[in-house]
């Protein structure tokens, strides 16, 4: 059943209501008047009593439930009617400020988190195939919708001169020396230097690298002393010759891992200093800097590669989005399930989120409430006074008609303890 056709059915029983106690009033006066039934006057006038009372109670709430929703009469209303129409601002404002003190508020946000749990759900629900599949589905859509719209010229060009302002304006003296000063605490650029030459060294020990030295060696040794490579074992020298300077080489790294205080330490110690100076205080690298900044907006080669590049992989991120076996879709299908399973498996992970979730929540529920509280206020502040009546009556009207009922048959029961109280004095009086 409809809301509109329960409303009318509501109001047909409170009206049954009312003609049933208009009926017994208007029968049992015209018994008294007409004097029938002499014998069971007191009954009588206890029913008349009942309906009475039960009349003027319907009645009075009609009265109150009609004027919420309309003007009463209708073409010159008394005052006080037509209540929610007359009072439309008012109701925008309470009922937008009633949501956002009630349901916005940073202390009923924190403790709805906090009493939800949203890790361990979001990770039970996670866990499940179905679910990660479609959130892997949902993001890998966004991120596909997002590269259509960046691959629409007037966007594309929009996002490319934010850019290449953003890069004009960015101060790179500040960036570049707080690179360099993270970079040099706590001997960091040592651990740095470290995993290089340690990459160096396994380098060299493979025999494709010594192989490319010996080549270099031996077309060094035919270009630059042909005559002499005429009559020497120039590949048995190259060899040699590769095995050596690796041996060579292979032997200065590991002097440098042993010794903390070696001289090229020491020297790219010196090296790093220097730069994060110069990048502080002088002017020249200053300008150095300015002008590879200025360079880089303004290199139009540099960008058309750099945005050939970035077409052809918002090409392959979509192709692959518009595949059924999309190996992005899978990725992040099985990261999103084994990021639920660790939540679930790491207690202090899981407060972590909860953790942060709630500060998100709190810190982005003033934005929100402002936004749809707003929102709330305006649309019925742009209501039309009949719609919005009609709109109301129509969700809580059903209620309201209960109302009526209820006021009639609370004011029979009234009347017939009236009727009873007057009996009784009579009674006593006699």
């Amino acid at each position: 059943m409809t809301k509109p056709e329960q409303l009318a059915r509501a109001k047909r029983q409170a009206l049954y209501c009312l003609l049933v106690a208009a009926a017994l009033f208007i029968t049992t006066t015209i018994i008294e008047y007409r004097h029938v039934a002499q014998a069971y006057s007191t009954w009588i006038g206890l029913v008349k009593m009942i309906s009475e009372a039960a009349l003027v109670g319907g009645l009075a709430d009609w009265f109150a439930v009609t004027a919420l929703f309309k003007p009463i009469p209708p073409r010159f209303p008394i005052p006080h009617t037509n209540i929610v129409a007359a009072n439309k601002a008012s109701i925008a404002a309470n009922l937008s400020g009633f949501v956002k003190d009630k349901f916005f508020n940073s202390q009923a946000i924190a403790r709805l988190v906090s009493e939800s749990d949203p890790a361990r759900t979001m990770a039970l629900w996670l866990k499940s195939a179905n679910n990660s599949q479609h959130a892997a589905r949902v993001m890998g859509d966004s991120v596909g919708g997002a590269l259509t719209m960046l691959s629409d010229g007037p966007v594309l060009n929009l996002v490319a001169d934010n850019l290449r302002k953003f890069l004009v304006k960015l101060d790179l003296k500040p960036l570049v020396t707080g690179t360099l000063q993270a970079l040099t605490r706590e001997n960091r650029h040592q651990q740095v230097l470290d995993q290089i030459i340690n990459q160096a060294a396994r380098l060299l020990q493979r025999p494709g690298a010594q192989a490319f030295i010996a080549a270099r060696l031996h077309r060094w040794l035919k270009t630059e002393h042909s005559t002499l490579e005429r009559f020497l074992p120039s590949e048995w020298i190259s060899e040699r010759g590769a095995q050596v300077a690796t041996k060579a080489i292979i032997s200065t790294i590991e002097d440098i891992n042993d010794n903390p205080d070696h001289v090229l330490r020491k020297r790219f110690d010196h090296y790093v200093s220097v730069m994060l100076q110069k990048v502080e205080n002088d002017p020249d690298m200053a300008a150095r800097l300015a002008g590879f900044q200025q360079s880089l907006a303004s290199n139009q080669t540099l960008h058309t590669y750099l945005g050939k590049v970035l077409d052809d992989l918002r090409i392959y991120i979509q192709q692959d989005l518009r595949a059924d076996d999309s190996q992005l879709r899978q990725h992040l299908t099985r990261m999103l399930e084994d990021s639920g399973q660790r939540i679930l498996d790491d207690n202090t992970l899981a407060e972590s989120v909860n953790r942060y979730i709630t500060g998100a929540a709190t810190y982005v529920a003033p934005q929100a409430s402002d936004f749809l509280t707003g929102h709330i206020r305006s649309t019925i502040e742009n209501w039309d006074e009949r719609e919005m009546s009609e709109q109301i009556e129509l969700n809580i009207g059903k209620d309201l008609q209960k109302v009526r009922i209820n006021g009639t048959l609370v004011g029979g029961l009234i009347g017939g303890i009236l009727f009873g109280l007057e009996q009784l004095v009579s009674l006593f009086s006699a």
